[in-house]
């Protein structure tokens, strides 16, 4: 169940504009047969209740590929399809405006909404399903290097939201990535006892993944994750000592 928890599957199709080492030039058409099929975000600012559940139809209708939704709230509650732009994915409303701009690959998608900024994590159903459940299954994650089991509230989001970033302390070596996926590409490694600022966080089945401020820029670092393929451990803290 660890394993299954650590090792997030490479998809073999990619958006190229969040995934540059494998872009290539994609059609419409076998883009929306590759990532048609059911999917999931488990951000609270778009979910209902614990998820919001989108499936995504290979067939286009007009100018868009369809989207259904089921437990959404937020702007994704107004998704009716989305279309291709740049080589990256374009979540479009019912009255046909842009709302977000997504890219990544068959098993997860990620990137940003246009009105608020805020962040979005979209995962294939099946895949988050069992992540999530593997997640859960374990009984003991140590805080940073220790032998110290986390408790529920080491577990908790800092109190970072947009224009109000809130510092975290690093407790492991730990890879800041340049999009919120564990095959995205490693911008740096932050190093235990570094204090960074948290810009804005969101969920996914593997738990909570934070944008960060480093010294060239911007990325992502997750909160819980599996040291050496064995042991779960929490990688950082709210606040800085």
């Amino acid at each position: 169940m660890i394993r299954l928890f650590s090792a997030f599957l490479s998809g073999l199709f990619c958006l190229g504009v969040l995934a540059p080492e494998t872009a290539q030039a994609q059609s419409a058409e076998a883009v929306a047969k590759a990532f048609a099929g059911n999917w999931i975000t488990y951000d609270r600012h778009f979910a209902e209740q614990k998820s919001c559940e989108l499936t995504f139809s290979a067939q286009k209708s007009g100018d868009l590929y369809p989207i259904t939704k089921k437990g959404c709230s937020g702007d994704l509650a107004d998704i009716a399809g989305w279309r291709i732009q740049n080589n990256q994915l374009v979540f479009m409303s019912s009255a046909n405006t842009a709302i977000a701009l997504v890219g990544g690959n068959q098993e997860r998608l990620s990137g940003t909404m246009l009105q608020n900024k805020l962040p979005i994590i979209i995962e294939r159903l099946e895949v988050a399903q069992k992540i999530e459940k593997a997640r859960k299954s374990i009984q003991c994650s140590y805080i940073g290097y220790s032998q110290t089991c986390a408790s529920p509230r080491d577990f908790a989001p800092p109190a970072a939201s947009i224009g109000s970033p809130s510092p975290v302390q690093i407790l492991v070596n730990l890879n800041a990535r340049i999009e919120p996926r564990n095959n995205a590409t490693i911008k740096t490694v932050l190093k235990p006892n570094a204090c960074v600022s948290a810009e804005v966080c969101t969920v996914a089945s593997d738990g909570l993944w934070c944008k960060v401020k480093i010294e060239n820029g911007d990325a992502w670092i997750k909160k819980q994750t599996v040291r050496q393929q064995r042991w779960p451990v929490i990688t950082f803290k709210n606040g800085c000592s």
